[in-house]
């Protein structure tokens, strides 16, 4: 059967194509148009100026197929980017299960992390990927080493943010490991203040065990017991209670947790709050 002349690796780069595009367009296509790419020569590795590989963007794809061949052909499972990225972050990163599933059968190291200090199980907890997030703590080997040390600065901040979103298992490592209970970025926002927000009572509980501070506040001086109380998410609102945090603060508009509570209609957390002694 005769392959298609567009589709000839030969004939492309004769016509002025960048080896690198080709291969880098058929992982994005698809098995069949990478199968003769590959099989024309071309390597598999071959990087664009970010250093990004075919590998990585047909797991960016969700390409299974185009993953699974690139594989077979001997693509670097671990090769990073110049971002410290990986196939593999990627694919978590998108939401992409099937091909973390690939990847990790392959013997992607789940614990590598990019240059902000993030892991593919980071990523996919950061994009609420529940699915894709399970398979990287359950897979043989894809769960995250303990933290041997504690992290500071920017990648601080990024990681106990994130796990105060994802959930309990991730945040309870990053504070064994000594990871400031307050990070916080410019805006001020703790982890705390971001677990109430999205309701994690677990979260917020080992935050507080921590000794996170419940009264701190951000650049618009809202506590973390104002941002439950807006939502609603009456049993956080307890927690912080029942841990000091006072009721009766003030944000830059003037507001309490109550107003906050009162204003979006949230009866049940209203109540809590004034049986506190809010006003």
């Amino acid at each position: 059967m005769a392959i298609s002349l567009a589709l000839t690796p030969a004939v492309a780069f004769a016509d002025g194509a960048d080896p690198q595009e080709t291969v880098y367009r058929a992982a994005a296509s698809g098995e069949a148009q990478l199968q003769q790419v590959v099989s024309a020569g071309t390597p598999v590795d071959i990087t664009d100026d970010d250093g990004e590989t075919a590998l990585m963007e047909a797991a960016d794809k969700g390409n299974v197929s185009a993953v699974q061949l690139l594989l077979q052909k001997g693509a670097q499972i671990n090769r990073r980017d110049e971002d410290g990225k990986t196939a593999l972050m990627m694919a978590a990163d998108e939401g992409h299960t099937a091909v973390v599933k690939v990847l990790l059968a392959a013997g992607a190291d789940a614990a590598l992390k990019d240059k902000d200090g993030e892991t593919a199980l980071m990523k996919a907890e950061e994009e609420h990927h529940a699915d894709t997030a399970t398979v990287l703590r359950t897979a043989a080997g894809a769960a995250l080493a303990p933290q041997t040390g504690a992290l500071t600065g920017k990648q601080g901040r990024k990681a106990v943010l994130s796990a105060a979103y994802a959930g309990e298992a991730q945040l309870r490592m990053l504070l064994e490991g000594g990871t400031s209970v307050d990070a916080a970025p410019a805006d001020g926002e703790t982890a705390l203040m971001e677990a109430a927000d999205k309701g994690n009572l677990a979260a917020v509980q080992l935050l507080l065990k921590y000794g996170a501070q419940p009264n701190a506040k951000d650049d618009e001086g809202k506590t973390a017991l104002m941002e439950a109380a807006s939502d609603g998410y009456t049993a956080v609102v307890q927690a912080l209670l029942a841990a000091g945090a006072d009721p009766n603060f003030r944000d830059e508009d003037g507001e309490t947790a109550l107003i906050k509570a009162e204003k979006d209609h949230h009866a049940e957390t209203a109540a809590a709050l004034r049986a506190a002694g809010a006003k």
